[in-house]
């Protein structure tokens, strides 16, 4: 047995140990892992606003949040939060959880409703991580989704 160690990424490798380990997991409960890409372009077809998650175990994972500069401020991130939870509801998620650092959105997650149930500091040794979760209330799924309609309809000007 030999031990590798390498600082250039095989995408092959790194596939077939997720998985693996995806197929473990599988023994536990149905891995039914959806992704879910949200953006918004401009005139020339260009990314101004993007969303990377998934969707898994009932929960949704936000991995990447990202608003261009001259986009920030005016409801391209709360859209794209609101029309991944509103995908999530549908996808039979009842939570919904994200990571940020200190320099990042925390105040942005917390004004959504997300609560903060970790944290790691010493990020290039002055940085903290905060660690943030949202459960969805399923008894009342239709009645978000119908009120996501409502502000993703009535949300963004640009």
């Amino acid at each position: 047995m030999k031990m590798h160690i390498t600082d250039t990424q095989n995408v092959q490798n790194e596939e077939y140990i997720i998985k693996s380990l995806w197929e473990y997991n599988q023994n536990y409960d149905n891995v039914d892992i959806k992704p879910l890409f949200i953006s918004f372009t401009d005139e020339s077809n260009q990314i101004v606003a993007g969303l990377v998650s998934r969707t898994w175990w009932g929960s949704l994972e936000i991995q990447y949040l990202w608003v261009s500069e001259q986009y920030r401020k005016k409801g391209l991130g709360k859209q794209l939060m609101l029309q991944a939870e509103k995908e999530a509801l549908s996808r039979s998620c009842h939570m919904a959880y994200v990571d940020t650092f200190s320099f990042q959105a925390r105040g942005f997650y917390e004004k959504l409703g997300y609560k903060v149930y970790g944290q790691l500091e010493g990020y290039a040794h002055h940085h903290t991580r905060f660690y943030l979760a949202k459960q969805f209330n399923k008894p009342d799924s239709d009645h978000v989704i119908q009120d996501l309609d409502h502000v993703l309809q009535n949300e963004v000007t640009l």
